[in-house]
């Protein structure tokens, strides 16, 4: 994902109001740079699962 606006924002959280839901878990993995400074000013990172690589993301769920 090269951008997001609050119509992408307002996609990840209620994807992850569905997956909490149902007792999964969204992970946001590899992000860019971009994403992530909008997910720290949002608020968004306290809720999203974000890591840096699918292997951190993967290590913390035993994947």
């Amino acid at each position: 994902m090269s951008f997001c606006d609050s119509a992408g924002l307002n996609v990840l959280l209620g994807t992850w109001r569905l997956a909490d839901a149902v007792r999964a878990v969204l992970v946001q993995a590899c992000a860019p740079e971009p994403l992530l400074q909008t997910l720290e000013m949002t608020g968004a990172a306290q809720v999203l699962r974000v890591y840096d690589t699918v292997t951190d993301a993967e290590g913390v769920f035993g994947g």
